[in-house]
């Protein structure tokens, strides 16, 4: 839940906005002021909390070091409740009333093709959007994004599975848009080695999909079933799934969070392959990793590790330095120009590279197993 003095800090954020209007693009000497449209309600509360405080976490860290060049950066993030018509809204008000410097780290349910059209006619950046959809990838001037695409993910899983001999696929997934790219993407990513998806199905509404699914994903005696759901329903299906006894590969991608889909699942997930688009958690030896951890438990008192706050600590982490190399006199082409340059950094372990011809910065994906004991194993 979101607590009181985080909504204070909001209401306060956006009564600091209201007296910045004056200056141009949401820059003042002293701060950097930045919007964010996501689920703080709803459905999709946690996912929304979970980027926020990703984001927050190196901020704050970022402006108790002395911020950059002087500047703190505020984020401002008003709830949408997984609504993209009042994420629209809420960008309106970004946009037009609090004269914001730049967008950042929108949920995925926020990212549509009307939001876009917005940011491109306002000619306002969007950053680091919590999205893997092909329609915030187009050529756009002003939108980066920092993971791999849905199309990148899916394609290295089959890859990988394909590179070791299988060749009968089964996609199970959402009923909707993000599915239905999915979909697309592996059909793809099979067509291309002379594969055909033995079978696909969304997971409908009604009661009885789960079961609907599991009977689907079995017809054709798949040699993998690849989950394109979020959670909770991507862990209720693994357990039905595997119930069956049946030997197939079992593949969540990662609408379904690996590590909340390992707390969910636990031992009884032991075999299950679990995709990401940022580092393992686990891995301390990489830089990043490690401080994130650090950030993330000094944000929240809790050693509450997710994908989605990290990918969202990674995105801040980025947009920052794009700051920093676009000078003191901070103005959204020096920062635009700055991104475009910006062709092999290193975050700790974690390389974004950016060019004119290319504004999503990383196509990685990383593929881990959980074990007996119900944990993630790269």
């Amino acid at each position: 839940m979101t607590s009181p003095a985080r909504i204070a800090a909001v209401v306060a954020t956006c009564t600091l906005l209201a007296s910045t209007v004056a200056w141009s693009q949401g820059v003042t000497p002293r701060t950097i002021v930045l919007g964010q449209s996501a689920p703080l309600s709803g459905a999709l509360q946690s996912h929304g909390e979970e980027i926020r405080n990703g984001a927050l976490a190196y901020f704050h860290k970022l402006n108790d070091a002395g911020g950059v060049h002087g500047r703190r950066v505020e984020l401002a993030t008003l709830d949408d409740a997984g609504d993209p018509q009042r994420a629209l809204a809420n960008t309106r008000r970004f946009i037009q009333e609090f004269k914001v410097f730049a967008l950042f780290g929108y949920a995925d349910a926020g990212v549509t093709r009307e939001l876009l059209g917005l940011v491109q006619q306002a000619r306002v950046p969007l950053f680091g959007p919590a999205t893997g959809a092909a329609l915030a990838r187009q050529p756009r001037r002003s939108v980066y994004t920092v993971r791999a695409s849905r199309a990148d993910e899916i394609e290295q899983v089959i890859g990988h599975y394909a590179q070791l001999g299988l060749k009968r696929f089964t996609l199970l997934r959402s009923d909707d848009a993000g599915g239905a790219e999915f979909l697309a993407a592996a059909r793809a990513a099979l067509a291309r080695r002379g594969l055909a998806a033995t079978a696909d199905a969304p997971l409908k509404g009604e009661a009885g999909g789960i079961a609907g699914l599991v009977q689907e994903a079995f017809v054709a005696d798949p040699d993998v079933v690849v989950l394109a759901l979020p959670q909770p329903p991507a862990a209720d299906l693994v357990q039905a799934l595997k119930r069956t006894g049946r030997r197939a590969q079992i593949v969540a991608l990662s609408p379904a969070d690996p590590e909340q889909l390992a707390r969910a699942l636990g031992a009884g997930g032991a075999g299950v392959a679990l995709s990401q688009v940022v580092p393992p958690l686990a891995q301390v030896s990489l830089p990043v990793v490690a401080e994130y951890r650090a950030a993330i438990e000094a944000e929240t008192g809790r050693k509450a590790y997710s994908a989605a706050s990290f990918e969202a600590y990674i995105a801040a982490k980025v947009f920052a330095e794009a700051v920093r190399r676009a000078g003191a006199g901070l103005r959204r082409d020096a920062l635009l120009l700055a991104l475009d340059a910006m062709s092999h950094h290193d975050v700790g372990g974690y390389v974004v590279s950016f060019s004119r011809s290319n504004r999503q910065g990383s196509a990685r994906n990383y593929l881990m197993a959980l074990t007996r004991e119900g944990k993630l194993l790269h």
